[in-house]
């Protein structure tokens, strides 16, 4: 009896060392079950709920967890929850956010060749701005961000953006003379609508609804999915489908997070971003229609007869001025090349 009652003792000591140890389940080892700890990752965007992007982004966080088996978990905040996308990515410069999903244009506050993207009719059609986003363009953009601390993981399309006001349907640049337009807070969509002679205003998404009820401005420009989830035709009576600008958001995690994620959870992550990119892709067109019909329905009046060739060369002065000041022949040949205008 003695000498079970001492094996049992031995054997218990056993099991509790071994559980000292991380012999036990594989939840405590590190990412990739090579040691270390969870990583639990933050990831801010300013994109409204119940929009394609939005909602495949959570899904995406979902599926990272199960795939990597919660060693890296994603807990998303959209629709500025986090403050502004400026905000956002100061806080992750100095760690106190590990990722986001930022439209590239606002990067610019980190370096002002992510503005590029504002330029107004950048791509001949969806095509080429999707490819040129997947090739070198994407690239060089990425390689900005990584010199900033930041690693690029997937970009995720938001789409055109189009012109909605009160006053008539826009169909040539000269109907926006005059006209007070919310922009966001970036210089070149300025100095774009400055060279049709609107009065470009910036303002927080957060406050451009009263503003339009109130009619602190005439007008503004987003993309369909924002229009609607924002109910926008609340405020607006015509949605001119203008498509001045194309824009993408990119998903970043700080590197210092990133290089505590193992190779193989890294490689998830990657391939899950490369599957949400064609999935918002997909959806976005599949809900083009039943945007501009939820609208249509709800009161809006759709102009679809926009002269877009007169808009582009009325707007192409900016092109010239910002590639002397601001992005250099060597990205705008990258561009050039992957335009479809050439």
């Amino acid at each position: 009896m003695k000498k079970r009652i001492i094996a049992l003792i031995v054997g218990l000591t056993l099991v509790v060392g071994l559980s000292a140890c991380g012999g036990g389940d594989g939840n405590s080892g590190g990412s990739g079950g090579g040691g270390g700890e969870t990583v639990a990752i933050r990831m801010g965007h300013a994109l409204a709920e119940g929009t394609p992007a939005c909602d495949l982004i959570a899904e995406f966080a979902d599926t990272i967890g199960e795939k990597t088996e919660g060693r890296v978990t994603i807990e998303v905040f959209p629709n500025s929850q986090l403050g502004s996308e400026t905000e956002m990515l100061e806080q992750i410069q100095i760690g106190s956010l590990e990722a986001g999903a930022i439209m590239c244009g606002s990067m610019q506050s980190l370096d002002m060749k992510m503005a590029i993207e504002d330029l107004p009719y950048m791509w001949k059609d969806i095509d080429h701005a999707r490819a040129a986003y997947d090739g070198a363009f994407g690239e060089y953009l990425a390689n900005i961000m990584s010199d900033k601390g930041m690693k690029e993981i997937g970009y995720v399309e938001w789409g055109y953006r189009h012109i909605t006001n009160n006053t008539k349907p826009i169909v040539k640049p000269e109907d926006l003379k005059g006209m007070k337009i919310r922009v966001a807070q970036t210089k070149l969509r300025v100095d774009a609508f400055e060279q049709v002679g609107a009065l470009p205003t910036i303002m927080a998404f957060s406050e451009l609804y009263g503003a339009l009820q109130q009619g602190v401005v005439d007008a503004q420009e987003n993309p369909l999915p924002t229009i609607v989830s924002a109910n926008l035709n609340e405020v607006q009576k015509y949605l001119s489908l203008s498509g001045h600008f194309y824009n993408t958001v990119m998903m970043v995690v700080s590197n210092n997070v990133w290089d505590k994620i193992s190779p193989e959870d890294q490689q998830i992550i990657l391939d899950e971003a490369a599957v949400l990119s064609k999935d918002v892709r997909a959806a976005n067109d599949a809900v083009e229609s039943e945007n501009l019909k939820t609208l249509e329905d709800r009161g809006m009046i759709i102009n679809d007869d926009v002269d877009k060739e007169a808009f582009r060369k009325a707007m192409m002065p900016v092109y010239d001025k910002w590639e002397k000041d601001v992005f250099g022949q060597e990205l705008m040949d990258i561009y050039r090349e992957a335009s479809g205008w050439q």
